[in-house]
């Protein structure tokens, strides 16, 4: 079979559609990324905890939400759903420049968080139905991936000049336009993007849904390995997220704004390694890409717990880069590739549940244990616990269903 190319997928009308509005939307998210960040710090006087309490606030809503989000993304309109979700992301990200309470910060992030528990798996279920046939998945993936980690690299520099600049409310502004204009965008989507017809929502039939999604989980070997593996991995890496931005300030003993370039580097090398994955790694079996993936973060947690300059976690930021690109891209067109278009929104939204009840667990535990006994150790032993998790992950029986070189699409239970 001949290698499919971006310039092929790019030639749907429909994906090329969805591609360009999140084009648009990833680079306010990071300007808002960054920005809320700096602003928590600011209003809580820097406290680790202050963080990783804000990070709960944005994964609750996924927790409580996920299992309703999923069975009504299968019976929605998943364009509508997403036009929708990008015009409330915009209205509720235009208010934060006029909040002065970090408890008020904390409720904008799971607003904002509630919506998208809706749009994610909206969008994740779409892809396949907009290019043609599996053997493109996994190029449309790296295409937005790419598209992510390149407005990354735009948006990470611009946060760090905007802010230290014009201050922290223009990147808040500038993100609810590009809500908008990615909502513009969608509208133009022209394929039906409804598995079956539409249904009406009842209490019995959701619940039967609901119960059916659950039971996919447990048939499909694939789709459970990848959950307990995830689940197990985000215990750990919500945590690193939460002290990279504390780790800049105290352990480099440089100004958090430097945070800002350093994900723009790390951007640069994400973006480089979904492109070779797109263009390269179509028939690579996923667990060669994801499994290492899953070491090199932990790998790099360990470094980064024991750098001493700016030079050395640049370096580090971007090989962390290359290691998350590698099993981000593979796991995501994995669970396409093989989960039916009417059971996708409940696989993603469960999914989504359970990696933000394991992010939550690790957010609340490590800013407190951080604040306790050093960023260094605590880091250090998130890296530690990342290898482990690699090899384990590598035994769980939806892996070894590739380690006898079926391919990929075909991997279920």
């Amino acid at each position: 079979m001949p290698r499919i190319t971006f310039r092929q997928v790019l030639s749907r009308r429909d994906f090329f559609r969805v591609w360009l509005s999140q084009g648009i939307s990833y680079i306010g998210d990071r300007l808002t990324q960054v920005a809320l960040m700096i602003y928590v710090l600011e209003l809580a006087n820097g406290s680790a905890a202050a963080v990783g309490w804000f990070m709960v606030s944005q994964s609750l809503p996924v927790i409580i939400l996920g299992p309703i989000a999923g069975v009504l993304v299968d019976r929605w309109d998943k364009r509508k759903a997403m036009v929708v979700c990008d015009l409330l992301r915009a209205a509720i990200i235009a208010t934060v420049p006029f909040l002065g309470d970090a408890r008020l910060v904390y409720l904008t992030g799971f607003l904002m968080s509630a919506v998208s528990a809706v749009f994610s798996p909206a969008l994740n279920a779409s892809l396949p139905e907009l290019v043609e046939g599996k053997s493109e998945i996994l190029v449309a993936n790296s295409l937005l991936f790419s598209t992510k980690y390149f407005t990354d690299f735009l948006g990470f520099g611009l946060a760090g000049l905007i802010v230290a600049v014009a201050g922290l409310k223009v990147a808040f502004l500038v993100d609810a336009v590009t809500f908008i204009g990615s909502a513009l965008c969608l509208v133009g989507v022209t394929k039906r993007l409804v598995a079956g017809q539409p249904r009406p929502i009842d209490l019995a039939g959701f619940w039967a849904d609901l119960k059916a999604g659950i039971r996919y989980h447990r048939e499909n070997v694939v789709v459970l390995s990848l959950l307990i593996s995830f689940a197990a991995g985000v215990l750990a890496m919500g945590g690193f997220n939460t002290l990279l931005v504390v780790a800049v300030k105290k352990l480099l003993r440089v100004s958090e704004f430097w945070w800002g370039f350093m994900l723009c580097a790390q951007a640069v090398t994400m973006f480089a390694t979904v492109a070779a994955i797109g263009r390269w790694g179509q028939k690579v079996p996923r667990p060669y890409l994801i499994l290492p993936g899953f070491l090199g973060i932990g790998l790099g947690a360990m470094g980064l717990a024991l750098a001493t300059n700016l030079p050395q976690a640049f370096v580090l930021y971007a090989l962390i880069g290359v290691a998350n690109s590698l099993f981000l891209v593979p796991s995501m067109s994995w669970i396409q590739e093989i989960v039916p278009f009417e059971f996708r929104g409940r696989v993603f939204s469960l999914r989504g549940m359970a990696l933000n009840l394991a992010a939550i667990i690790s957010y609340g535990a490590v800013g407190p244990l951080a604040d306790g006994f050093g960023v260094s150790k605590v880091m250090f032993g998130i890296g530690v616990l990342l290898c482990v998790i690699t090899a384990l992950s590598s035994a769980l029986p939806g892996y070894r269903e590739i380690y006898r070189r079926r391919p990929p699409a075909q991997a279920a239970a």
